[in-house]
């Protein structure tokens, strides 16, 4: 989104102090386009305006965000300011989440290729039960011939005895 307007920014922990919002989800909503921001000497800010009046784009409920809000509710205080430790507290959440997401990721993309080798080997052994058949299937025709000839042959004997 990264809209420009009048109004007053605030860096993220002042923000998520004051909204009592974790800086992973703005953190999130940024990465999602889904609130107002600025981004000036390395650092994000926000419009200070309560979460509701952000434009939302990508994502359809709340819900998660007020799991979230609860969940640090622990951590964020109704101050005006944190302190150390709750920065430092917020850092160890914000990396929890990462780390959360990519343990997620990463049992889905083991299944995956589990999967995808099971498939190759079902596919292999069709391949070689296939060519056992067409083989075996060789030998018959090749076997049904032979047979016709001798029918065949037979059945001239036959024809000239009884003549």
């Amino acid at each position: 989104m990264h809209v420009e307007s009048v109004g007053s920014w605030l860096p993220l922990t002042d923000y998520s102090t004051k909204y009592k919002i974790s800086v992973s989800t703005l953190r999130r909503r940024i990465k999602a386009d889904d609130i107002r921001f600025r981004f000036e000497d390395g650092k994000y800010f926000i419009m200070d305006e309560p979460m509701g009046t952000h434009q939302r784009v990508h994502r359809p409920s709340q819900e998660s965000d007020l799991a979230l809000v609860g969940a640090h509710q622990g951590i964020i205080k109704g101050n005006d300011t944190m302190s150390a430790s709750s920065k430092d507290e917020m850092k160890a959440q914000d990396l929890q989440d990462k780390t959360v997401k990519a343990n997620k990721d990463e049992p889905i993309l083991t299944a995956a290729n589990k999967l995808l080798n099971e498939l190759k080997k079902a596919y292999t052994q069709i391949l070689q039960e296939k060519e056992e058949q067409i083989f075996q299937l060789k030998d018959e025709v090749s076997d049904l011939k032979t047979l016709v000839r001798v029918l065949e042959s037979e059945n001239d004997r036959l024809k000239g005895f009884k003549q």
